[in-house]
C-alpha cells in the first residue's frame, strides 16, 4: 500500500483565507517566484503598469482562458436558453407540441448530459483539454444547425440528447482547467465571471429571439425560432475553434504557443508551492477514496440541492406568457432581468469571497436568498410578488463558481480527485434534475404556479444550509482528503496512466 500523500491538503477556506498577512498554504512568504500584491502581484487585478512577471502571466491566462471559457459558456447557455425562448416564440404551434413536451426536451438534453460527463472528466485526466473540449464543442455547433430542420418531437428529443452529450465536457472541464492555472486570491473572481457568461447568454438570447422574430420570421419560408438555431449555429463556431488555440491544459504539460518557458516555469512554481499537482489519470481508487470521503460526499448532495434550488428560473418566460398581457417579443424580454440580477450578484459574491478570502459565509448567505425568493413563488403573493421572487431567485446561482473554487482549494494537492469530485456532482445534479421538473415543475398539470416545486426548493434550500455548516466544520477540523490518510492500493496504483496533463 502506497500513500497517496504524505503532506496534509490544505484548506484555505479557513487556514491562508483567515488572515490576509498569512500566506498561502505551502508558500513562503519570501518566495522569489510570487510576487507581493503590493509590488503589483496577483492580487492586483490588471495592472497593465506593473512589470511583475506574475501579473505579465496573469494577463496572458486571463486574455486567453478567460475569453475562451467565457465565450463556450455564454455558447453552451445560450443554446440551453434558446429551447426555452423559441418554445414561447412559435415552436409549440408550429410542431403540434402537447402537455409535458417542454420538460421531455430538457430531460433528453439532460440524459445525454449526465452520460457524458463523468467520461469526458476521466477523459481530460488522461488526454489534453486543448483537444478534448473543443473538439466536442465543433460537434455541439453542427448540432445546433441540424436543430434548425426539427420537424417533430422524436426528432427533437434525439436532437436535445446528442447536443447534451456533446456540451457536457464544457463547464466541468473549464472548471477544473480554471483550478490548474489560478491561486486562491484569483480564483473564486473567474470563476465567478465564468459561470456569469450564463446570464449573459440568457439575456442575450432573450433580445436575439426578440430581433429574430421581428426580423426574420418567415424570411425563405422559415420561422423565427429556426432562425434563432441557425443564428446560434454561426455564433458558436468562432468560439469553438478558438479553443484549439487558446486552452493551455495544465502548467505541468503545456505547449500553447502563446506562453513562453519563464512562463511556464512561473506558473509551475505557484501551483507547487500551493501542493497543486498535475494529473495522474482518474482509475477506480479515485472514486474509492472520494466516495469515502465526508467533505466529497457533502459537496456533492449540496451541490444536487443547488442544482434543485436553480430551477425555477426556468419557468420564468412560462409565467409570464400566462398571464397573456405581453407579446412574444416582450415575454421573451422580461425574463432578462432577473439574468441581469444574476450576472451582477455572481460576480459580486466572487469578488467579496475571494476579498474575505473566506467561501462558506457567502455560500450560506446566498442559500439564504434562495430561500427567500423560493418561499415567495411557494406563497404567491401576487403579481409584483411573483416578480420579486423570480428576478431574486438569480441571484442564487452565485452559489455554484463560489463553492466550486472552494472544492478546487480544498482538494489542491489531488487533481484527479477534484475533478472526478466536480464531475460526479454535476452528474448527480442533472440526473436529479432530469426527472425531478416532470413532479415538481409539471408545465401540463402544475404550470403556470408550480407551487409544489417552489415548495420542494424552499425545504431543500434549508438543508443546504445545514450541508455548507458541515463542511465548514469539517474545514476547521482539517479533514481534507490527505489528512484523513487515504491510501491508494497496488492496483489503483498500476491503474493510473503516467501520462500527465
Amino acid at each position: 500500500m502506497t500513500s497517496l500523500s504524505k503532506t496534509p491538503v490544505g484548506v484555505p477556506a479557513l487556514t491562508d483565507f483567515a488572515d490576509s498577512k498569512t500566506p498561502e498554504v505551502g508558500i513562503s512568504s519570501n518566495s522569489a517566484s510570487l510576487e507581493s500584491s503590493e509590488n503589483g502581484g496577483a492580487n492586483s487585478w490588471w495592472n497593465f503598469k506593473s512589470r511583475s512577471s506574475e501579473q505579465k502571466l496573469l494577463l496572458k491566462l486571463d486574455f486567453y482562458i478567460m475569453s475562451w471559457a467565457c465565450f463556450g459558456y455564454f455558447l453552451r447557455l445560450l443554446d440551453t436558453s434558446n429551447m426555452t425562448n423559441a418554445y414561447v416564440s412559435g415552436m409549440k404551434e408550429d410542431l403540434n407540441l402537447q402537455g409535458d413536451q417542454y420538460n421531455l426536451f430538457t430531460t433528453f438534453w439532460t440524459i445525454g448530459y449526465i452520460v457524458g460527463m463523468i467520461p469526458s472528466q476521466i477523459a481530460i485526466s488522461r488526454i489534453r483539454p486543448s483537444i478534448w473540449i473543443p473538439a466536442a464543442e465543433v460537434l455541439w455547433a453542427i448540432l445546433t444547425f441540424c436543430f434548425a430542420a426539427v420537424k417533430n418531437e422524436r426528432q427533437i428529443y434525439a436532437m436535445r440528447f446528442l447536443i447534451g452529450l456533446f456540451e457536457a465536457p464544457f463547464y466541468v472541464g473549464a472548471m477544473t482547467l480554471l483550478g490548474n492555472w489560478y491561486t486562491p486570491k484569483e480564483l473564486g473572481k473567474r470563476a465567478s465571471i465564468f459561470y456569469s457568461a450564463s446570464f449573459a447568454a440568457n439575456m442575450f438570447s432573450g433580445y436575439l429571439q426578440a430581433a429574430v422574430y421581428n426580423g426574420l420570421d418567415g424570411v425563405h419560408g422559415l420561422s423565427g425560432w429556426r432562425w434563432l438555431f441557425i443564428m446560434c449555429g454561426i455564433i458558436t463556431v468562432p468560439g469553438a475553434f478558438w479553443g484549439f488555440f487558446a486552452v493551455p491544459d495544465s502548467p505541468y504539460k503545456t505547449n500553447v504557443w502563446y506562453l513562453k518557458k519563464k512562463d511556464i516555469e512561473l506558473a509551475k512554481s505557484r501551483m507547487a508551492k500551493l501542493d497543486r499537482r498535475p494529473f495522474k489519470g482518474i482509475g477506480l481508487g479515485t472514486f474509492k477514496r472520494v466516495l469515502l470521503n465526508s467533505w466529497s460526499l457533502i459537496f456533492i448532495v449540496n451541490y444536487i440541492f443547488f442544482c434543485i434550488d436553480t430551477t425555477p428560473l426556468s419557468y420564468f418566460a412560462i409565467w409570464v406568457k400566462s398571464l397573456k398581457r405581453y407579446s412574444v417579443e416582450q415575454i421573451n424580454v422580461i425574463p432578462t432581468g432577473a439574468y441581469a440580477i444574476g450576472f451582477v450578484t455572481t460576480i459580486a459574491f466572487g469578488i467579496l469571497s475571494d476579498r474575505l478570502r473566506t467561501r462558506p459565509p457567502i455560500a450560506i448567505l446566498i442559500t439564504i436568498i434562495n430561500i427567500v425568493s423560493s418561499l415567495v413563488l411557494a406563497i404567491h403573493p401576487s403579481v409584483g410578488g411573483i416578480f420579486y421572487g423570480y428576478l431574486t431567485n438569480a441571484a442564487t446561482y452565485a452559489y455554484g463558481p463560489i463553492t466550486i473554487s472552494w472544492l478546487n482549494e480544498y482538494f489542491s494537492a489531488l487533481p484527479d480527485e477534484r475533478a472526478l469530485i466536480l464531475g460526479i456532482a454535476q452528474t448527480m445534479g442533472a440526473t436529479f434534475n432530469a426527472w425531478l421538473p416532470l413532479l415538481i415543475f409539471n408545465t401540463g398539470t402544475q404550470g403556470p404556479n408550480f407551487k409544489e416545486g417552489f415548495i420542494v426548493c424552499t425545504v431543500v434550500a434549508f438543508v443546504q444550509v445545514g450541508g455548507i455548516t458541515g463542511m465548514w466544520w469539517l474545514s476547521g477540523r482539517g479533514a481534507a482528503m490527505g489528512e484523513e490518510k487515504v491510501e491508494a492500493t497496488e492496483e489503483e496504483s498500476q491503474d493510473i496512466s503516467s501520462t500527465k496533463v
